[in-house]
């Protein structure tokens, strides 16, 4: 078992590193992605000077590598997902009660740009669950 924990420590930092330098993380997969995302996301807070953002990113990529599994990282996507999935509800709601209430013309296209941002947000989070 520790020989185990051994091998996928090694094996984390090793992703970390690749994610480190790496700046596209998509051909990754699992917890490799998740790090690298992370990754990033730590050198542009580096970049930008902010201690708080450091800290907390470093302390995600320390819980990422205690605890991720494939389960996590599958049930973190799902609820993505989910969570997308009923902003565009809520979005297409509002849409239909502007239209219906026969708001103005400017007050329907707003709400019609957000519903396709929502769109466009689900649509990402599910290319991300597919590549999961």
């Amino acid at each position: 078992m520790k020989l185990k924990t051994k091998v996928l420590s090694i094996a984390f930092f090793a992703f970390s590193i690749v994610g480190f330098s790496q700046s596209n993380c998509t051909t990754l997969k699992g917890c490799e992605r998740k790090l690298c995302e992370l990754n990033t996301k730590l050198t542009a807070a580096k970049k930008a000077g902010n201690q708080n953002q450091i800290k907390g990113v470093e302390d995600a990529i320390a819980q990422t590598k205690k605890n991720c599994t494939t389960k996590t990282v599958n049930k973190d996507l799902d609820k993505k997902v989910k969570e997308k999935q009923q902003k565009v509800n809520e979005r297409t709601a509002d849409l239909n009660e502007a239209i219906k209430d026969k708001e103005s013309k400017e007050k329907i296209d707003k709400k019609r740009k957000k519903l396709n941002e929502a769109k466009a947000d689900l649509n990402k989070a599910l290319a991300e669950q597919k590549t999961k």
